[in-house]
């Protein structure tokens, strides 16, 4: 397992569920690859209050509707700051 490459600030994991939108700020990138044996870079994101960062996997990305985008602007609101 290579070791996590950290991620530059403006980065997060988007999820919607149709009415609200989470943005939770990337923290670091796991390589690995893909179904297809492609190099891909899997984000690291927080588990919540309390508890450790966590990666996504590939699989919850597309399951969950999760998408990754580059936001530099964004502001969190207090509900998106742990």
């Amino acid at each position: 397992m290579t070791n996590p490459i950290p991620a530059t600030p403006g980065w997060y994991l988007r999820e919607t569920d149709g009415k609200n939108v989470a943005m939770d700020p990337i923290v670091a990138w796991q390589p690995s690859v893909d179904s297809d044996d492609e190099p891909i870079l899997l984000p690291f994101v927080s588990g919540g209050p309390k508890a450790p960062v966590v990666v996504i996997e590939a699989e919850a990305l597309t399951h969950w509707g999760r998408t990754i985008v580059y936001a530099p602007d964004h502001k969190a609101s207090p509900q998106e700051q742990w």
